[in-house]
């Protein structure tokens, strides 16, 4: 009983540590829309910016990192273009 407490305390634990953030960027239902909108970033920046359509909509969000500073540091350029990005942690895996 104790192992198995243990084992799932240092699981729940790795699990904490490897979190991934995203930058929330916008939700269209319109694709082309969103797409010609992030085609005015830079292209260094709209490398990582992916897409992924849900329930009639298209999510626009950066590659998922562990680095959490490097995303802080980078929100002030996505917001530029979408004034209400946000950071979170990741729900997904994509």
């Amino acid at each position: 009983m104790l192992r198995t407490i243990l084992t799932s305390l240092l699981l729940s634990a790795m699990l904490m540590a490897s979190q991934n953030y995203t930058v929330r960027l916008a939700v269209f239902k319109n694709a082309y829309k969103l797409h010609k909108i992030i085609n005015k970033y830079p292209p260094a920046i709209r490398k990582t910016v992916k897409t992924y359509k849900y329930n009639h909509k298209t999510y626009a969000y950066t590659i998922p990192t562990t680095n959490r500073a490097i995303l802080k540091k980078l929100l002030p350029a996505y917001r530029r273009i979408f004034k209400d990005a946000y950071l979170q942690p990741t729900k997904r895996k994509f």
